[in-house]
């Protein structure tokens, strides 16, 4: 299983609270309908170190592999709404994809 971490940043113009709306809601609805998706989370930036907030979120989406999260992401029609629907919302982004090996299992994950 691997897992595409992204950074996100709001659109210039739109409140935090505006784009958590947005990114939790209608564009959620689009990345849950990616083929080959096998779990969905977002984290809500709330500080950032040092000091300003670059980033207002952290999208988390995983897959069976690199090479199905590239042809989930690359299937249409959702390539194309996922592009326009960054264009409403979405002022940048960078992402990575990452190989999880948990130490400690998070609080309720059992």
């Amino acid at each position: 299983m691997i897992k595409r971490v992204s950074l996100v940043r709001r659109r210039e113009g739109l409140s935090h609270e505006e784009f958590v709306e947005h990114w939790m809601g209608p564009h959620a609805e689009i990345v849950r309908n990616l083929p080959g998706l096998r779990g969905l989370r977002f984290g809500v930036v709330r500080e950032w170190s040092p000091g300003t907030t670059p980033y207002d979120g952290v999208g988390e989406v995983w897959f069976d592999s690199i090479e199905a999260a590239r042809a989930g992401f690359a299937a249409e029609p959702h390539s194309s709404r996922l592009v326009a629907d960054r264009e409403v919302f979405m002022g940048a982004a960078a992402w990575c994809f990452v190989e999880e090996h948990t130490v400690v299992d998070p609080p309720g994950s059992r």
